[in-house]
């Protein structure tokens, strides 16, 4: 069934000549790219065997019809067509810094960034040119026992900036990936060295992915719909150290896994003592703490990594992506203290029961250890801190006038959550703020899965001043037109 705010959600446009050119484009790239590599490397044109087969270069240049068409018949149909009615599904041609073009030529910012990725901005120059220096070096990018020199050295620079976190598993997948590594690595050195222990810890509402183990880990029920639980879970309330404390003296914990804010779970801060006080009861209790940077790291809220807003605060891990990548290429890993590594792979009758094929690969780590230098070199994360408060001030000025609307601004740095109210029949106005301000005001937003109440606005490092403006005067006039 699709939600009563995309069934009224304002009118698609109709597509322009801009198709046709795209079209036109395909043909003369496919013709030239075709006949260049067939005759160097003598391949058969591939629609000799498979005529409707559909290559690379044709693919940059598809229609959004067809587009739509391909999508609808062979991935995801609901989740497409949800996207389409409400209007949020763009035909997107070009995406630099925080702005996008689609296939009408039609300028948009994009504050949401695929929810936390593009914190560096779309297709930063500084990483895209690390990729291509490292293909250019025909390296060997992976193989299972090959010395893997790019990923060896994003490695070191890991353990510079957190010292006391000095060994690093790199993914090539996304957060969940990087959270089943977590898991499995505490509870195999939890069976290793705390004989009886079973149980993880996290948090209501929180979320960590949506594999198997990751959705279980996770603090939202609808997530685990149609699975058979998996044992050894349980969940406190988020910001609660009292309630952490009950658990742990129950003598089973392994593990203890909370966001630094909750992303998904609609941009909530605890109180600035509670991740110390958790600290101090994972010593207390000797289990391990740990927390998932996913969205919230990557200079996103102000600090390289999220958890050093707390001085002094060290977790026994934590779980990196999103930001990362910067959208290039999957990233995402763990960076765990030496300990806790040891305690589960620190032997050679252990050491191979975590690998994977596209574990701790060069272009991988290529992406991962750009990102980091340009994160460092241009001091991103204080330049997020201090740019940070005019977008604020802005949104406060705004809450003031509609304080029944927009009821309160939630987050830190550019992580922010708007959280709305709802009209005089119980409807909340944040989806279809969010609706009015894609369609109409061409500003990307996206709610919180877990708090439809939450509008949730991510910018990034090229944002200017303009560019705040420009998303501050559309929230206006979108409370005006919905409220």
């Amino acid at each position: 069934m699709i939600p009563a705010f995309v069934r009224k959600a304002i009118p698609r446009t109709k597509a322009s000549n801009h198709n046709h050119h795209r079209q036109a484009l395909s043909a003369e790239r496919t013709s030239a790219g075709r006949t260049a590599i067939q005759q160097e490397q003598h391949m058969t044109d591939v629609n000799t065997i498979y005529p409707k087969f559909i290559t690379l270069e044709e693919s940059l240049s598809l229609d959004s019809r067809r587009v739509e068409e391909l999508q609808l018949r062979h991935m995801n149909q609901y989740r497409t067509q949800i996207g389409l009615s409400a209007g949020l599904t763009f035909d997107i041609v070009k995406a630099e810094g925080c702005h996008m073009w689609d296939s009408e030529g039609n300028e948009r910012l994009d504050f949401i960034g695929c929810v936390g990725v593009y914190i560096l901005g779309h297709n930063n120059p500084f990483v895209l040119d690390g990729v291509r220096r490292y293909l250019e070096s025909k390296a060997l990018t992976m193989d299972p026992m090959a010395l893997k020199p790019v990923t060896a050295a994003f490695a070191h620079n890991m353990a510079l900036i957190t010292p006391e976190l000095t060994r690093t598993v790199l993914n090539g997948g996304g957060g969940a990936e990087a959270n089943e590594v977590i898991l499995k690595m505490c509870r195999i050195a939890a069976a290793r060295t705390k004989t009886g222990r079973t149980r993880v810890i996290s948090t209501l509402n929180s979320f960590h992915g949506k594999t198997t183990g990751a959705v279980n880990a996770g603090g939202k029920d609808v997530w685990r719909r149609w699975q058979t639980p998996v044992p050894g879970h349980a969940y406190v309330p988020y910001g609660d150290a009292d309630a952490v404390e009950e658990e742990f003296k129950k003598g089973d914990v392994i593990m203890f896994i909370a966001e630094p804010i909750q992303g998904e779970g609609g941009i909530v801060v605890p109180a600035d003592d509670y991740f110390y006080r958790v600290r101090e009861l994972c010593d207390q209790y000797d289990v391990y703490m740990v927390l998932d940077e996913v969205q919230a790291g990557s200079c996103r809220t102000g600090y390289v990594w999220a958890h050093q807003y707390y001085e002094g605060l060290v977790p026994d891990a934590f779980t990196f992506a999103k930001g990362i990548s910067d959208g290039v290429l999957p990233v995402s890993g763990v960076q765990v203290k030496e300990e806790l590594y040891m305690a589960a792979y620190g032997s050679f009758d252990s050491a191979m029961m975590h690998t994977a094929t596209y574990q701790d690969n060069n272009i991988s780590a290529a992406v991962a250890l750009s990102s980091l230098q340009f994160m460092i070199e241009e001091d991103v994360a204080a330049k997020v801190r201090e740019r940070s408060g005019y977008v604020w001030e802005g949104l406060e000025r705004i809450r003031s006038k509609h304080p029944t609307v927009l009821k309160e601004i939630r987050g830190r740095g550019y992580m922010i959550g708007l959280k709305f109210g709802s009209d005089e029949q119980g409807t909340g106005y944040a989806n279809a703020i969010g609706t009015v301000l894609a369609q109409k005001h061409r500003v990307h937003t996206m709610t919180s899965i877990n708090d439809d109440t939450i509008l949730r606005v991510y910018p990034n490092i090229t944002t200017t001043q303009e560019d705040f403006d420009w998303f501050l005067g559309a929230l206006e006039q979108s409370i005006a037109e919905v409220a």
